[in-house]
Protein backbone atom coordinates (compact mmCIF):
# COMPACT_ATOMS: atom_id res chain seq x y z
CA UNK A 1 0.00 0.00 0.00
CA UNK A 2 3.10 2.48 0.55
CA UNK A 3 4.06 1.78 -2.43
CA UNK A 4 1.06 2.77 -4.19
CA UNK A 5 0.86 5.86 -2.56
CA UNK A 6 4.88 6.61 -3.46
CA UNK A 7 3.72 5.93 -7.02
CA UNK A 8 0.59 7.95 -7.10
CA UNK A 9 2.41 10.86 -5.14
CA UNK A 10 5.14 10.71 -7.76
CA UNK A 11 2.98 10.81 -10.40
CA UNK A 12 0.91 13.24 -9.13
CA UNK A 13 3.82 15.51 -8.83
CA UNK A 14 5.39 15.13 -12.34
CA UNK A 15 1.64 16.15 -13.67
CA UNK A 16 1.48 18.94 -11.29
CA UNK A 17 4.72 20.25 -12.84
CA UNK A 18 3.67 19.21 -16.71
CA UNK A 19 0.45 21.51 -16.34
CA UNK A 20 1.93 24.34 -14.93
CA UNK A 21 4.57 24.66 -17.62
CA UNK A 22 1.66 24.19 -20.46
CA UNK A 23 -0.43 26.34 -18.71
CA UNK A 24 2.17 29.20 -18.80
CA UNK A 25 3.37 27.77 -22.38
CA UNK A 26 -0.10 28.68 -23.71
CA UNK A 27 0.24 32.26 -22.08
CA UNK A 28 3.04 32.83 -25.19
CA UNK A 29 0.30 31.55 -27.85
CA UNK A 30 0.64 34.28 -30.02
CA UNK A 31 4.45 35.05 -30.52
CA UNK A 32 5.41 31.25 -31.19
CA UNK A 33 3.85 28.34 -33.13
CA UNK A 34 4.69 25.62 -30.61
CA UNK A 35 2.81 27.36 -28.07
CA UNK A 36 0.08 28.10 -30.14
CA UNK A 37 -0.41 24.21 -30.42
CA UNK A 38 0.07 23.68 -26.73
CA UNK A 39 -3.24 26.32 -26.26
CA UNK A 40 -5.53 24.53 -28.82
CA UNK A 41 -4.88 21.36 -26.45
CA UNK A 42 -6.32 23.29 -23.59
CA UNK A 43 -9.59 21.19 -22.88
CA UNK A 44 -7.22 18.10 -23.01
CA UNK A 45 -5.48 20.02 -20.42
CA UNK A 46 -8.66 20.83 -18.05
CA UNK A 47 -9.13 16.91 -18.10
CA UNK A 48 -5.73 16.20 -16.98
CA UNK A 49 -6.25 18.90 -14.19
CA UNK A 50 -9.43 17.27 -12.90
CA UNK A 51 -7.72 14.15 -12.77
CA UNK A 52 -4.45 16.11 -10.62
CA UNK A 53 -7.07 17.63 -8.28
CA UNK A 54 -8.84 14.28 -8.08
CA UNK A 55 -5.32 12.58 -7.25
CA UNK A 56 -4.90 15.22 -4.62
CA UNK A 57 -8.15 14.68 -2.68
CA UNK A 58 -7.24 10.83 -2.52
CA UNK A 59 -4.00 11.61 -0.99
CA UNK A 60 -5.39 14.80 0.89
CA UNK A 61 -2.35 16.82 -0.41
CA UNK A 62 -4.06 20.53 -0.04
CA UNK A 63 -1.09 22.32 -1.35
CA UNK A 64 -1.53 20.40 -4.85
CA UNK A 65 -5.60 20.59 -4.86
CA UNK A 66 -5.24 24.37 -4.36
CA UNK A 67 -2.50 24.43 -7.17
CA UNK A 68 -5.34 21.60 -9.42
CA UNK A 69 -7.97 24.51 -8.39
CA UNK A 70 -5.91 27.76 -10.06
CA UNK A 71 -4.75 26.12 -12.81
CA UNK A 72 -8.53 25.31 -13.42
CA UNK A 73 -9.30 29.04 -12.97
CA UNK A 74 -6.64 30.03 -15.02
CA UNK A 75 -7.54 27.89 -18.17
CA UNK A 76 -11.04 28.76 -18.14
CA UNK A 77 -10.25 31.99 -18.10
CA UNK A 78 -8.26 31.66 -21.02
CA UNK A 79 -11.58 30.08 -23.24
CA UNK A 80 -13.44 31.70 -25.46
CA UNK A 81 -17.21 30.13 -24.85
CA UNK A 82 -20.11 29.58 -26.93
CA UNK A 83 -23.10 31.88 -27.59
CA UNK A 84 -26.36 30.05 -28.06
CA UNK A 85 -29.17 32.42 -27.56
CA UNK A 86 -32.64 31.47 -27.22
CA UNK A 87 -35.41 31.91 -29.22
CA UNK A 88 -36.97 34.90 -28.26
CA UNK A 89 -33.92 37.00 -28.83
CA UNK A 90 -34.40 36.65 -32.10
CA UNK A 91 -36.89 38.53 -34.60
CA UNK A 92 -39.84 36.72 -36.41
CA UNK A 93 -38.22 36.86 -39.95
CA UNK A 94 -37.10 33.38 -41.69
CA UNK A 95 -34.17 31.53 -39.96
CA UNK A 96 -30.52 31.27 -42.05
CA UNK A 97 -29.28 27.87 -41.87
CA UNK A 98 -25.53 27.38 -42.38
CA UNK A 99 -23.12 23.87 -42.72
CA UNK A 100 -19.58 24.42 -43.06
CA UNK A 101 -18.15 21.22 -43.73
CA UNK A 102 -14.09 20.52 -44.55
CA UNK A 103 -14.29 16.90 -46.23
CA UNK A 104 -10.65 16.63 -46.95
CA UNK A 105 -9.37 16.73 -50.65
CA UNK A 106 -8.33 13.17 -50.87
CA UNK A 107 -11.82 11.84 -49.55
CA UNK A 108 -13.94 9.67 -51.76
CA UNK A 109 -17.08 8.52 -49.94
CA UNK A 110 -18.89 11.53 -51.86
CA UNK A 111 -22.09 9.41 -51.55
CA UNK A 112 -21.75 9.82 -47.66
CA UNK A 113 -21.04 13.60 -48.05
CA UNK A 114 -23.70 14.43 -50.08
CA UNK A 115 -26.29 12.18 -47.65
CA UNK A 116 -24.90 14.22 -44.98
CA UNK A 117 -25.40 17.53 -46.37
CA UNK A 118 -29.18 16.62 -47.69
CA UNK A 119 -30.21 14.99 -44.45
CA UNK A 120 -28.57 18.39 -42.46
CA UNK A 121 -31.22 20.87 -45.32
CA UNK A 122 -29.36 24.16 -45.19
CA UNK A 123 -29.66 27.01 -46.93
CA UNK A 124 -25.99 27.55 -47.41
CA UNK A 125 -23.51 24.45 -47.87
CA UNK A 126 -20.02 26.03 -47.10
CA UNK A 127 -17.53 23.11 -48.96
CA UNK A 128 -13.64 23.45 -47.71
CA UNK A 129 -11.30 21.17 -49.39
CA UNK A 130 -13.75 20.79 -52.00
CA UNK A 131 -11.84 18.82 -54.95
CA UNK A 132 -12.73 18.89 -59.00
CA UNK A 133 -14.59 15.57 -58.71
CA UNK A 134 -16.69 16.08 -55.66
CA UNK A 135 -17.38 19.43 -57.18
CA UNK A 136 -18.99 17.92 -60.20
CA UNK A 137 -20.87 16.23 -57.72
CA UNK A 138 -21.92 17.95 -55.67
CA UNK A 139 -23.21 20.61 -58.88
CA UNK A 140 -25.45 18.03 -59.99
CA UNK A 141 -26.80 17.15 -57.11
CA UNK A 142 -27.73 20.48 -55.89
CA UNK A 143 -28.34 21.91 -59.18
CA UNK A 144 -32.12 21.49 -57.91
CA UNK A 145 -32.28 22.53 -54.05
CA UNK A 146 -29.36 24.79 -54.28
CA UNK A 147 -29.15 25.87 -57.70
CA UNK A 148 -26.92 29.30 -56.70
CA UNK A 149 -23.60 28.11 -56.67
CA UNK A 150 -19.90 29.92 -56.48
CA UNK A 151 -17.38 26.72 -56.63
CA UNK A 152 -13.62 27.11 -56.90
CA UNK A 153 -12.29 23.55 -56.57
CA UNK A 154 -8.47 22.61 -56.56
CA UNK A 155 -7.23 19.41 -56.51
CA UNK A 156 -3.52 19.95 -54.85
CA UNK A 157 -3.04 22.02 -51.72
CA UNK A 158 -5.98 21.18 -50.18
CA UNK A 159 -7.75 24.81 -50.04
CA UNK A 160 -10.94 24.44 -52.83
CA UNK A 161 -13.63 25.92 -51.54
CA UNK A 162 -17.25 26.14 -52.53
CA UNK A 163 -20.87 27.88 -51.88
CA UNK A 164 -24.02 26.15 -52.50
CA UNK A 165 -27.13 28.02 -51.63
CA UNK A 166 -31.05 27.79 -51.60
CA UNK A 167 -31.48 31.34 -51.86
CA UNK A 168 -30.56 33.56 -54.50
CA UNK A 169 -26.81 35.41 -54.18
CA UNK A 170 -27.00 39.24 -54.53
CA UNK A 171 -23.22 38.87 -54.86
CA UNK A 172 -20.18 36.28 -54.85
CA UNK A 173 -16.28 36.66 -55.01
CA UNK A 174 -13.43 35.85 -53.99
CA UNK A 175 -11.74 38.29 -50.85
CA UNK A 176 -8.83 39.84 -52.12
CA UNK A 177 -6.58 39.09 -49.20
CA UNK A 178 -3.30 38.82 -50.57
CA UNK A 179 -0.41 36.51 -50.20
CA UNK A 180 -3.01 33.75 -48.04
CA UNK A 181 -5.18 31.08 -49.58
CA UNK A 182 -8.41 31.82 -50.97
CA UNK A 183 -11.76 32.87 -49.38
CA UNK A 184 -15.15 33.38 -50.77
CA UNK A 185 -17.85 35.86 -50.09
CA UNK A 186 -21.29 36.05 -50.85
CA UNK A 187 -24.70 37.87 -49.89
CA UNK A 188 -27.25 36.16 -49.23
CA UNK A 189 -30.73 38.53 -48.59
CA UNK A 190 -28.68 40.95 -46.58
CA UNK A 191 -26.11 38.75 -45.02
CA UNK A 192 -22.49 38.51 -45.79
CA UNK A 193 -21.27 35.01 -45.53
CA UNK A 194 -17.54 34.58 -45.65
CA UNK A 195 -15.79 30.74 -46.23
CA UNK A 196 -11.96 30.82 -45.52
CA UNK A 197 -9.75 27.98 -44.65
CA UNK A 198 -6.14 29.43 -43.64
CA UNK A 199 -3.07 26.85 -43.32
CA UNK A 200 -2.09 24.64 -40.82
CA UNK A 201 0.00 26.53 -37.98
CA UNK A 202 3.01 23.63 -38.17
CA UNK A 203 6.54 25.65 -38.30
CA UNK A 204 7.13 29.48 -38.03
CA UNK A 205 6.26 30.10 -41.29
CA UNK A 206 2.66 28.27 -41.53
CA UNK A 207 2.35 29.95 -37.92
CA UNK A 208 2.78 33.32 -39.72
CA UNK A 209 0.64 32.51 -42.33
CA UNK A 210 -2.11 31.98 -40.65
CA UNK A 211 -2.44 34.69 -38.14
CA UNK A 212 -1.71 36.78 -41.29
CA UNK A 213 -4.80 35.61 -42.70
CA UNK A 214 -7.07 35.60 -39.96
CA UNK A 215 -5.48 39.53 -39.37
CA UNK A 216 -6.26 40.51 -42.73
CA UNK A 217 -10.00 38.96 -42.74
CA UNK A 218 -10.71 40.78 -39.15
CA UNK A 219 -10.05 44.21 -40.92
CA UNK A 220 -12.05 43.22 -43.69
CA UNK A 221 -14.78 42.43 -41.65
CA UNK A 222 -14.87 45.63 -39.68
CA UNK A 223 -12.87 48.20 -40.91
CA UNK A 224 -14.64 50.44 -38.57
CA UNK A 225 -16.67 50.01 -35.41
CA UNK A 226 -19.74 50.52 -37.91
CA UNK A 227 -19.16 47.26 -38.82
CA UNK A 228 -20.50 44.47 -39.20
CA UNK A 229 -23.66 43.58 -39.89
CA UNK A 230 -25.24 40.37 -40.18
CA UNK A 231 -21.86 39.14 -41.06
CA UNK A 232 -20.88 35.32 -40.64
CA UNK A 233 -17.60 33.82 -41.08
CA UNK A 234 -17.52 30.30 -41.43
CA UNK A 235 -14.66 27.56 -42.32
CA UNK A 236 -11.79 25.72 -41.30
CA UNK A 237 -9.92 28.04 -38.98
CA UNK A 238 -6.89 25.65 -38.01
CA UNK A 239 -7.37 26.92 -34.35
CA UNK A 240 -9.29 26.74 -31.56
CA UNK A 241 -11.42 28.78 -29.00
CA UNK A 242 -9.07 28.36 -26.79
CA UNK A 243 -6.50 29.83 -28.07
CA UNK A 244 -5.14 34.05 -27.38
CA UNK A 245 -5.13 33.55 -30.97
CA UNK A 246 -8.53 32.97 -31.95
CA UNK A 247 -9.56 35.51 -29.06
CA UNK A 248 -7.92 38.33 -31.07
CA UNK A 249 -9.72 37.62 -34.08
CA UNK A 250 -13.29 37.91 -32.37
CA UNK A 251 -12.03 40.99 -30.68
CA UNK A 252 -10.48 42.78 -33.92
CA UNK A 253 -13.64 41.42 -36.43
CA UNK A 254 -16.55 42.13 -34.03
CA UNK A 255 -17.58 38.88 -34.18
CA UNK A 256 -19.16 35.84 -31.91
CA UNK A 257 -18.69 32.43 -31.92
CA UNK A 258 -21.84 30.48 -33.08
CA UNK A 259 -21.94 27.53 -30.62
CA UNK A 260 -23.28 26.37 -27.25
CA UNK A 261 -21.54 27.68 -24.26
CA UNK A 262 -19.88 24.37 -22.47
CA UNK A 263 -19.73 22.35 -25.86
CA UNK A 264 -16.33 21.56 -26.47
CA UNK A 265 -16.62 18.47 -28.78
CA UNK A 266 -14.09 18.20 -30.97
CA UNK A 267 -14.75 18.66 -35.06
CA UNK A 268 -11.52 17.33 -36.42
CA UNK A 269 -10.21 14.05 -35.94
CA UNK A 270 -13.40 13.30 -33.33
CA UNK A 271 -13.39 9.66 -32.93
CA UNK A 272 -13.65 8.20 -29.76
CA UNK A 273 -10.25 6.09 -30.26
CA UNK A 274 -8.47 9.62 -30.22
CA UNK A 275 -8.68 11.41 -27.52
CA UNK A 276 -6.76 14.65 -29.21
CA UNK A 277 -9.52 15.68 -31.28
CA UNK A 278 -9.51 19.59 -31.71
CA UNK A 279 -12.57 22.15 -32.28
CA UNK A 280 -11.45 23.75 -35.28
CA UNK A 281 -14.35 24.13 -37.65
CA UNK A 282 -16.02 27.59 -36.88
CA UNK A 283 -19.53 29.57 -37.29
CA UNK A 284 -18.48 33.12 -36.62
CA UNK A 285 -21.28 35.70 -36.47
CA UNK A 286 -22.09 39.17 -35.99
CA UNK A 287 -23.92 40.99 -32.72
CA UNK A 288 -27.12 41.53 -34.50
CA UNK A 289 -27.57 37.89 -35.46
CA UNK A 290 -27.87 34.64 -32.63
CA UNK A 291 -27.62 31.62 -33.10
CA UNK A 292 -30.33 28.66 -31.95
CA UNK A 293 -29.52 26.12 -33.33
CA UNK A 294 -26.05 23.72 -32.90
CA UNK A 295 -25.26 20.13 -34.54
CA UNK A 296 -22.12 18.50 -35.60
CA UNK A 297 -21.97 16.10 -38.03
CA UNK A 298 -20.96 12.56 -38.42
CA UNK A 299 -18.31 10.67 -39.83
CA UNK A 300 -18.23 10.98 -43.88
CA UNK A 301 -15.22 9.73 -44.27
CA UNK A 302 -12.96 13.49 -43.58
CA UNK A 303 -11.16 13.74 -40.64
CA UNK A 304 -13.18 16.59 -39.77
CA UNK A 305 -17.00 16.82 -38.96
CA UNK A 306 -19.60 19.38 -40.22
CA UNK A 307 -21.17 22.16 -38.47
CA UNK A 308 -24.51 23.59 -38.65
CA UNK A 309 -26.33 26.41 -37.02
CA UNK A 310 -29.60 27.89 -37.51
CA UNK A 311 -29.40 31.57 -37.18
CA UNK A 312 -31.68 34.53 -36.57
CA UNK A 313 -31.70 38.30 -37.05
CA UNK A 314 -31.01 39.86 -33.33
CA UNK A 315 -34.87 41.32 -31.73
CA UNK A 316 -33.99 44.63 -30.92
Amino acid sequence: MNNIIKIAGSFEAVLAVVLSIATAASLFARYHWIFDTVANFRVQGLIAVMVLGGLALLLRDWWTFALAAALMLANLSMINFGSMDHAASATGRRPLRIVTTNVLTSNERHDDIIDELRLLDADVIVVIELSTKLAARLRESFQDSHPYQTIHEQDIGNFGIGILSRLPLRSARALPLAGCPLSLEVTVDDCCIIATHPVPPVGDIHFDNRNRQLKKLAAYVRPDLGRPRRTVVVGDLNLTPWNANFTDLLRSAGLRRAAPRWDFRPTWYARPAFPLGLRIDHVLISDDLVCTGFQIGSDCGSDHRSVCVTLHSRAR
